[in-house]
Formats: structure tokens, C-alpha cells, sequence
């Protein structure tokens, strides 16, 4: 079977360059695949290499950032052209569209081969308007919307989700839809012991994230516990607008930013809590991770992902979007009860043992080949 994902790069290691260098990975390695990975930028990639992968840089840089509108409608029609001639040569049996701009190009591209066109969601349907505050915005966020969902998304054969949430929320009524969560990406085997004086959060410094809301959650805590420390791993844009609420808090002896780490699950290892206060996810993946290396969770439940994946009292605690009083509430319980902590560590990581690579490549496999024979029925 030929596989293709297409891409915008694999160089900056969000968590979706992650899962789809390590899915592409694991689908090499099955003896009837051959897989692509086509990208449109940069793909210098030193943490997590490409394995038995057939990588192809169709130099668009759409990261060149400066080239204004025409310009970028210029490097559309190269993408499309380019991407088109590359597909051709390979003729795939399945492309996968997981990135940003190939996402409105692929469904589109009169291709030989007649490959499945999959459409693979990383994050919330309406993710656009839960990001944005200004009506000018929202406006903006309600256009994409529209063109994503009630005309580009009808073009592909299938549509793959993260979470069932997302899928009884968002998609009633669409008949082409799969749901496959994200795989662990990294394993990790020292473990939390959970009794180190610490929690932590890991992503980007970024208004989704809403790290400004924990900083405020953990000011609240230290009144009643301060000889406990937050660390906030990862870089971003609001990082000095983040530095100023602390030090506007008094929180630099409690809260630290950190920066960027290549090691986040030793970093998570080394804490005893996990912490995610995002606005929305798609599936938070390093939540999945922390919860892997033992760590017991309080996470909003911001849609979606965080109510698929923690089984609440047990694994870690839910909390209502915005409800920073029982957040509070939550973080000091697991403080103040290190037998709660352990206990709830430890079954966090028997939880995520379905999120492991062999399981969900199992899943894709079978959707492949389900799809596949569908096609060669119909077209007889």
C-alpha cells in the first residue's frame, strides 16, 4: 500500500509533526507499505528522524514570511502545481491531508491513481472562534468555518477525528467519519514518584493555552500551600505578557517559565501534577504523555480531548471551562493528599495504555484497507 501525508513541515515538532512522523514511522515498517511524507517547508529535523520514510520538500516556504497577498496566492499555485506532479509520480493508493494549506488543495487535484482522500483533524472543529475574542474576528473565524466545513471538508472521501467528543458535538449527521486518536509519541521509562513539590504544564505560550488563567489558579494555591512551585515548559509569543503577570503577582519564587525542552517527558517525570488549562484541544497530547510517566491530572474540560481521555476522580479531575474555584480546589486535594497522588498517578498510567503506537496503527491500518476495498467495490 502506498501512503502519502502531506504537510506543512516536520521541522518545528508540534505535537502534529510529532504524530505524523512517528505514525508514518510505524506504518513503514509493515512489509506490504511504502510511505511518503510531502512537506512544503524547511524538513530539517534533528530530534525525531524519519524511519524507512520517503521524505519530499516541495520547496513552497510558505514560512518566508513578507511576501504579502499576491505573493502567498502566488506559492498556492505552485503548491497545487507541485504537490499535483509529486502525487502523480508516486501514485498513492491513500493520501492523508494533516497539515495547513495542503488541507484546501488536496481534495481538488486531478490525480491518476484515484487515491482516499482522508481529511485528518488535529484539533476541535470550531477551534477558529474558540480562539478569538473580537467581533472582527469572530467574523473571520465564522468565513473559515463555512468554507471549511460546508464545502472544502465535503470533497474528502473520509474525515478521521481525535476524540469521540468532537464527533457527538461537532459532526452529527456526516456519514464519512472515522475517530482515531493520537499515539504516545515518546515513551519514557523513569516515572513520577509523586512526591516532589511540584506541578507542571507543557505547550506553547499561546492565548489557546490560557496560561494566564493558571498563573492566577496557582497564586490561589500558594496562599495554602507555598512551598509548592509551578513550571511552565515551552516558548511562545506571550511569554513577556506571561513574565509580567507573574512578577505583577508575586509569583517568581513560585512560578517559572522555563523555555523549550527536548525532554519533556523527563521533565514531566521529575513533577507530581499535571495542569492543563486550555481554552480548547484537539487531543492533548502530552497530557496523555504525563499521564504515561505516572502523573495524576486537573485539566479543564475545555473542548475536546480532556473528557476522552481522563476517567474523572480516578485518572485526574475535570473541571468546568473557567472554573477557577473548583480548579483551586482540585490542585490543593491532590496536594494535600500524597496517597491520592499516587494512587492516582498510578492509574493514569495503566489509562493511557490504548494510546500506545502499535494499537492505533492497528486502527489506521484496518481503516485503510477498509476504504480501499470500498473504492474497488464501487468501482465495479
Amino acid at each position: 500500500m502506498k501512503i502519502v501525508y502531506c504537510i506543512d513541515s516536520v521541522y518545528l515538532l508540534g505535537g502534529m509533526e510529532k504524530v505524523t512522523i512517528v505514525k508514518a514511522n510505524a506504518l513503514a515498517k509493515i512489509p506490504s507499505n511504502e510511505v511518503w511524507v510531502v512537506v512544503t517547508d524547511a524538513c530539517d529535523n534533528s530530534l525525531i528522524p524519519l524511519e524507512g520514510v520517503h521524505l519530499v520538500n516541495l520547496d513552497v516556504n510558505y514560512y518566508d514570511w513578507g511576501v504579502g497577498y499576491l505573493g502567498f496566492c502566488k506559492k498556492r499555485q505552485l503548491h497545487k502545481k507541485r504537490l499535483t506532479e509529486c502525487l502523480n509520480r508516486i501514485m498513492p493508493d491513500v493520501v492523508v491531508a494533516t497539515g495547513k494549506g495542503e488541507k484546501y488543495l488536496v481534495p481538488y487535484l486531478k490525480l491518476v491513481s484515484k487515491p482516499v482522500i482522508i481529511r485528518e483533524m488535529h484539533i476541535a472543529k470550531y477551534y477558529r472562534r474558540m480562539s478569538v475574542c473580537g467581533l472582527k474576528e469572530k467574523l473571520f473565524a465564522w468565513a473559515g468555518e463555512i468554507y471549511e466545513y460546508h464545502w472544502n471538508m465535503k470533497r474528502y472521501d473520509h474525515i478521521v477525528l481525535l476524540t469521540e467528543e468532537d464527533r457527538e458535538r461537532n459532526w452529527k449527521g456526516w456519514k464519512n467519519i472515522s475517530v482515531i486518536p493520537n499515539p504516545i509519541t515518546s515513551v519514557c521509562e523513569e516515572k513520577s514518584t509523586c512526591t516532589v513539590r511540584t506541578a507542571i504544564a507543557v505547550g506553547r505560550l499561546a492565548d489557546q493555552k490560557d496560561f494566564a488563567a493558571l498563573i492566577r489558579i496557582w497564586r490561589r494555591v500558594t496562599e495554602r500551600h507555598p512551598d509548592w512551585r509551578l513550571e511552565i515548559w515551552g516558548t511562545g509569543e506571550l511569554r513577556m505578557a506571561l513574565q509580567q503577570q507573574i512578577k505583577a503577582l508575586d509569583l517568581e519564587n513560585k512560578v517559572f517559565l522555563m523555555g523549550f525542552t527536548s525532554e519533556p517527558l523527563i521533565k514531566m517525570s521529575q513533577a507530581s501534577i499535571y495542569l492543563l488549562s486550555s481554552k480548547c484541544e484537539g487531543l492533548p497530547l502530552v497530557m496523555i504523555e504525563a499521564m504515561s510517566v505516572g502523573l495524576p491530572v486537573v485539566s479543564y474540560m475545555c473542548p475536546t480531548g480532556p473528557k476522552d481521555i481522563i476517567d474523572d476522580g480516578k485518572t485526574g479531575f475535570l473541571v468546568p471551562l473557567g472554573d477557577e474555584d473548583t480548579f483551586v480546589d482540585r490542585v490543593c486535594m491532590l496536594i494535600e493528599d500524597e496517597r491520592l497522588r499516587k494512587d492516582m498517578g498510578q492509574a493514569a498510567q495503566r489509562g493511557v495504555e490504548q494510546y500506545r503506537i502499535e494499537k492505533i496503527i492497528q486502527r489506521w491500518m484496518a481503516l485503510f484497507q477498509e476504504l480501499l476495498a470500498k473504492e474497488k467495490h464501487n468501482a465495479y
